[in-house]
């Protein structure tokens, strides 16, 4: 799932741009990884770097420590991740019903600042289901760098995790979505 929308944000506050719109690119050195678990084995799935490259034209509005962002929304093919192992990758699209729901939706609503830590207000859309969360980001202003790591359930986006081996091994339904994006302005 692209959190590239978070480091956007993160970027734009960290310039302090206000009321403008703003050209982002996220470049393909960006990263998101999806890691899960079952009770065999844990799995990784890399999102296909050569489809982050994305541009997006966002409008700030920064009021004392919050930062509200518009257009910061980002689509992210549910297609384009791999998990190393054929079987775990179709597993995987199976679960997020990428035939049927082709993209992740992710945005970045709001970036707070307090007590020297960042924090972004994210709605994610997953199989046609939105959640609010909010995600705690790092910045390096110096490489235009966004990191961060948002940990969801996916019942809470009516998916359900698939059984092997008749029910013996079991998907854990907690994922932690790591990403690490570097933008261009």
């Amino acid at each position: 799932m692209r959190t590239i929308s978070f480091i956007l944000a993160i970027i734009l506050f960290g310039f302090g741009f206000t009321t403008n719109k703003t050209k982002v690119k996220i470049t393909n050195k960006s990263e998101v990884i999806i890691k899960g678990k079952s009770n065999v084995n844990s799995f990784s799935c890399k999102y296909n770097s050569d489809l982050i490259e994305d541009v997006f034209y966002i409008a700030v509005s920064k009021q004392n420590t919050k930062t509200t962002l518009i257009g910061a929304e980002i689509l992210i093919k549910s297609n384009g991740f791999d998990c190393a192992h054929r079987m775990i990758t179709k597993d995987f699209k199976t679960i997020l019903k990428a035939e049927d729901y082709p993209h992740i939706k992710i945005a970045v609503n709001e970036i707070v600042a307090s007590n020297n830590a960042l924090t972004a207000k994210v709605k994610v859309e997953i199989a046609g289901i939105a959640k609010d969360y909010i995600i705690p980001i790092v910045f390096d202003q110096k490489s235009n760098n966004v990191k961060g790591e948002l940990k969801l359930n996916i019942k809470d986006f009516k998916l359900k995790s698939p059984k092997k081996l008749l029910g013996m091994v079991v998907v854990d339904d907690n994922v932690d979505i790591q990403f690490n994006l570097f933008l261009q302005y």
